[in-house]
């Protein structure tokens, strides 16, 4: 069912039957993406951990690109260094913004499974002795 709202007089999904469609979808799949659990939030929304490739918290992308392996970085940030492109310039996009974590996560995916628990990284510990 689509709806009209009356400030815009645009048609709109009803959001209890929209999530029901992503959920659909989502089921199962790989989820990629940049700083998801805020997107998982608003959806009540929990994948299993192996079917979810963040890029935000994906080690081998910080030494990529040459970054402290502590600090979370954005996805702008990522992207200019290991990509070379600058995003997010005009306006967000949340196409350009999968795009860009799609092609990080291409660009670590062969070192991508143990290098995403920052607690199994030496430099992590480094502080400490």
């Amino acid at each position: 069912a689509v709806v009209s709202t009356q400030s815009t007089g645009t048609s709109a999904t009803p959001m209890v039957e929209a999530r029901k469609l992503i959920l659909r979808h989502l089921k199962g799949k790989y989820l990629v993406g940049h700083d998801l659990q805020n997107d998982f939030q608003a959806l009540n929304f929990k994948p299993h951990p192996a079917l979810v490739k963040d890029t935000s918290k994906c080690i081998a992308l910080r030494h990529l690109a040459g970054l402290d392996v502590k600090r979370k970085p954005s996805l702008r940030l990522l992207t200019r260094l290991i990509r070379g492109k600058d995003i997010q310039s005009a306006s967000h996009c949340s196409i350009e913004d999968a795009r860009a974590a799609m092609a990080l996560f291409k660009a670590a995916e062969d070192n991508w499974e143990d290098q995403t628990n920052p607690f199994l990284d030496d430099s992590y510990w480094a502080h400490l002795t």
